[in-house]
């Protein structure tokens, strides 16, 4: 006949096993440990509307830790209505992010405080309005404000969200005045627009194309624009015979220029030649030096009216301009 199996043996195996299963769940669920946890205490002046705990805690993007609890108040003065917040920052977690060695005491902190580093609250998503901690350098930030009464947890300042500086911006938007002025303006628009002669500047519309078709479609129009082409056409064939006869023209009078300098420099030779023969107590000399001279200067002029001509061969036809006498 079979033994009968002892309640209270199986009762104490049962609760047994129940104690272990729960103290590997506590154990293995809970990385504190394990891993040793630094908490801070934030304060923040707006609401903590999607903040719960467990929300992760980053350091620019980076998860570091965790929401421990949110407060109504917490170590705080009577006037002072901040919503506090507790978290964890996993020393060792963090730690095996970076390849320095990392510094949890409250002279680093107040170092990355004194750089500009402060807290505020992000959005997981916009959709659901879940919000986070991050942890975040920020540029020219704000002096920083501590709340506690009495140190009972390293604090961290904060900074309001973009989110949140936002909406306060809006709350201080005239919205009503706004709409008033936008009213008052639709109503001038409409009055203004009753007040108008649809019809008259219909009708005036409709007149100024029937006259502009007119005048783009006129005979007169058509035969101006071709007989403004035709003396076009002239005065181009004109431009061209103009400029085919001016140089040679230029060419001619300039060839003949300095064949006339050539003779006359010939016949300062020959006057040379027979100045010497005569010799000195001549009288014809003195008459044959006179001659020289002129053929020089009127030698030396036509040079110059030969370049001139070969520089300006219009002036053939325009003539040479005249000075500007002076006043």
């Amino acid at each position: 006949m079979s033994k009968k199996a002892n309640p209270t043996v199986i009762g104490l195996f049962f609760v047994g096993g129940l104690a272990l299963g729960m103290a590997g769940l506590l154990a293995f669920s809970s990385r504190s440990h394990f891993h040793p946890q630094i908490r801070y205490i934030l304060y923040f002046n707006g609401s903590l509307k999607g903040l719960n705990p467990g929300a992760p805690v980053k350091y620019r993007g980076v998860n570091v830790g965790s929401v421990v609890e949110i407060f109504i108040r917490h170590n705080q003065a009577t006037n002072d209505h901040s919503m506090p917040v507790l978290i964890t920052v996993d020393k060792t977690l963090t730690q095996s992010k970076s390849d320095r060695t990392l510094q949890f005491n409250q002279t680093r902190l107040n170092e990355l405080i004194s750089e500009g580093y402060r807290c505020r609250l992000d959005a997981e998503s916009l959709v659901t309005g879940v919000l986070y901690v991050e942890f975040d350098l920020v540029s020219d930030p704000p002096p920083p404000v501590f709340h506690q009464l009495t140190p009972e947890y390293e604090e961290i300042p904060t900074v309001p969200s973009p989110v949140q500086q936002l909406l306060a911006n809006l709350t201080k938007l005239d919205i009503s005045g706004l709409s008033a002025r936008l009213n008052n303006v639709l109503v001038r628009a409409d009055m203004t627009l009753g007040q108008l002669d649809m019809a008259e500047i219909n009708a005036g519309v409709t007149n100024l194309l029937g006259s502009a078709n007119r005048l783009v479609t006129s005979s007169d129009l058509t035969n101006s624009f071709a007989s403004l082409r035709q003396a076009l056409d002239n005065a181009r064939t004109l431009v061209k015979r103009i400029d085919g006869r001016v140089d040679p023209l230029a060419d001619s009078a300039t060839n003949t220029l300095y064949d006339a300098q050539k003779a006359l420099s010939d016949v300062r030779v020959a006057l040379q030649s027979v100045s010497g023969l005569l010799g000195q107590d001549s009288s014809v000399p003195s008459d044959i030096t006179q001659a020289l001279q002129e053929l020089s200067n009127a030698s030396r002029a036509v040079a110059n009216l030969a370049q001139f001509l070969e520089r300006n061969p219009n002036t053939l036809l325009t003539g040479r301009k005249r000075p500007k006498e002076l006043p």
